[in-house]
């Protein structure tokens, strides 16, 4: 990482860290204390081994934005600071509990006045309590300061929130960790773990920065584990500061970003706020979210306006990304459409579809997901072309929508045209298409595929997903001998997988009666399958390449009918 005026990179021990009278503090609207065992038994793994091998154990990266004097917001590292806080006090405590013991009283008493400004905070004269050097967010910090670092228990550990219990919970675990030390009941011994083992040992790649535009952009450029949420946790800061100054509307503002993480998820929140922007403004990459927020958000009527907006579209977010959602209740239709594009696993068209879901009538919208499937089969499952281009288009259909007071599918379509593989490259694709049925993914996509193609052929609409028939290798899978002299071994394996040698078969007969056998046996029972894209076989003489060719031909005209639009 370069250094230079907005971003510094150093790497520190923690004794460098809380040092020099520094003061860290977690922003205000930070989400809360969330570690648990799994990661408490983590740390102190990693603790102990720096211990058993004399060497430095690396932390990872901390982001902190430098303030005032020397003051720094930690943007990213708030549970492992918070969780060797613990640590430390949980140390600091057992030498107390050793001084109440009147073992070594004196000396000990003067090791947890050392540690105590050391690591916690200095002493204040007046009340004789520690001011701290870690402020935890608004949710956690009471309980930190009041509790924590007075070694004091909570009146009523039912009555805890979440979060406190979590850091109550670690408090006890790292005692009982330090107990079981062999020299607990020495008070130089535990000092010097953890002046030389915590604070010596533990390393950190300390990035400072000047302001939140550059510390997002490092969370982004960072490939580090919990990115995401603390990418998220940084725009709420930005947008609850926004408010804060007013308790009426921090409180409004609180429910109505609570609403939204609620309904699209902490996760993936980042997701859909950058298919909102490129649904409403313009192509975004997700380095660039918060640079964008921040460009247009300036005041609370802002943050206000914004939240409406991400509150209205989480709706539809979700519900195109589930089709058992409610507001596909009373439209079947819409249901198998959004089903199907999660079998097709193409998610850029959602800017766009968002936008069309809420400014479209009943009628537009269902052709719209249906042009969507048409759209996304040709261009990602057979085509398979980059999806560069297609995010591109899809961004500035949505945003035309958008900005349209009465929005029309034929405007949409023409918008889409440059994504609508032709009838003729659609074929030429679809001729040498293979999908590998050992693959779940693949396999969802052929059946899908087949069973559309049977609904052309018969007329019988089964369902792709719960319909019991199996999908039939005409050539074997598993290249049995009797077949050996119709194929090669080369011609086996670029014809086995080819969509004109897969077919549908009722599983009874696909186990018992076809299996293995030649294709003369294989005849028999196509002939007696319900599916008439399987008993269309019984009709051709032998199965060679020749042949297999010749079908995926058929298949190919029959599917550019299938999955075509009409302009």
């Amino acid at each position: 990482m370069a250094s230079g005026n907005l971003l510094v990179t150093n790497t520190f021990n923690l004794n460098d860290i809380l040092g020099n009278g520094k003061i860290y503090k977690v922003p205000q609207f930070q989400r809360d204390y969330s570690w648990t065992q799994d990661n408490w038994e983590d740390l102190w793994n990693d603790i102990t081994l720096a211990h058993e091998n004399k060497s430095a154990h690396y932390m990872g990266s901390v982001v902190l934005q430098s303030t005032i004097g020397k003051e720094y917001l930690i943007i990213d590292g708030q549970q492992r600071f918070t969780t060797l806080s613990i640590i430390i006090l949980a140390i600091i405590n057992t030498i107390q509990q050793l001084v109440e013991d009147g073992v070594d009283a004196s000396a000990n008493h003067e090791r947890v006045e050392i540690l105590m400004r050391q690591y916690i905070g200095q002493k204040e004269a007046s009340s004789l309590r520690y001011s701290s050097k870690l402020f935890l967010n608004e949710n956690n910090d009471g309980f930190y300061q009041n509790r924590l670092l007075h070694f004091r228990d909570p009146i009523n550990e039912k009555k805890l929130s979440d979060s406190e219990k979590l850091m109550w919970q670690a408090n006890i675990f790292f005692k009982q960790k330090i107990n079981n030390l062999s020299n607990s009941k020495n008070g130089e011994a535990l000092a010097s773990f953890l002046n030389n083992t915590i604070g010596e040992q533990m390393m950190f790649i300390q990035i400072t920065v000047q302001d939140e535009l550059n510390a997002y952009t490092v969370f982004e450029t960072l490939n580090s584990r919990g990115v995401e949420l603390t990418s998220t946790d940084l725009l709420k800061n930005f947008l609850f500061s926004l408010v804060a100054k007013s308790e009426t509307d921090l409180k409004q503002v609180k429910s109505q970003w609570k609403k939204i993480i609620d309904t699209v998820g902490l996760k993936d929140f980042p997701v859909f706020l950058r298919y909102f922007l490129m649904a409403t403004r313009k192509q975004i990459t997700k380095e660039y979210l918060f640079k964008e927020i921040k460009s247009f958000i300036k005041d609370g009527q802002d943050v206000f306006d914004l939240l409406e907006k991400l509150e209205d579209y989480a709706y539809y977010y979700v519900a195109l990304g589930n089709s058992d959602d409610e507001l596909w209740n009373n439209d079947k239709e819409n249901r198998t459409a959004i089903s199907i594009l999660k079998t097709l696993r193409v998610t850029q068209w959602k800017s766009l579809a968002m936008v069309a879901a809420k400014k479209l009538d009943p009628n537009d919208f269902k052709r719209f997901l249906q042009s969507i499937i048409s759209i996304s089969y040709r261009y990602n499952v057979i085509a398979k072309l980059q999806t560069n281009e297609m995010e591109k288009v899809y961004s500035k259909s949505a945003i035309n929508l958008y900005n349209t007071d009465l929005g029309k599918i034929t405007d949409i379509l023409n918008d889409l045209k440059a994504l609508y593989v032709s009838d003729e490259d659609f074929k030429l694709h679809f001729l040498s298409k293979q999908f590998n049925t050992g693959n779940s993914t693949d396999k969802r996509l052929v059946r899908y595929t087949l069973y559309k193609i049977e609904a052309q052929l018969s007329g019988s609409n089964y369902d792709f997903e719960t319909d019991n028939g199996t999908i039939e290798h005409i050539l074997p899978e598993s290249y049995p001998e009797k077949w050996h002299q119709d194929f090669t071994e080369e011609e086996y394996e670029r014809n086995v997988y080819l969509i004109g040698n897969l077919s549908i078969l009722e599983a009874s007969k696909n186990n018992k009666e076809a299996a293995d056998h030649s294709f003369e046996e294989k005849k028999q029972v196509y002939s007696t399958s319900r599916y008439t894209i399987t008993k269309n076989i019984s009709d051709i003489d032998e199965w060679k390449s020749q042949n297999i060719k010749h079908r995926q031909a058929n298949l190919a005209k029959i599917a550019t009918s299938i999955w075509k639009i009409q302009y």
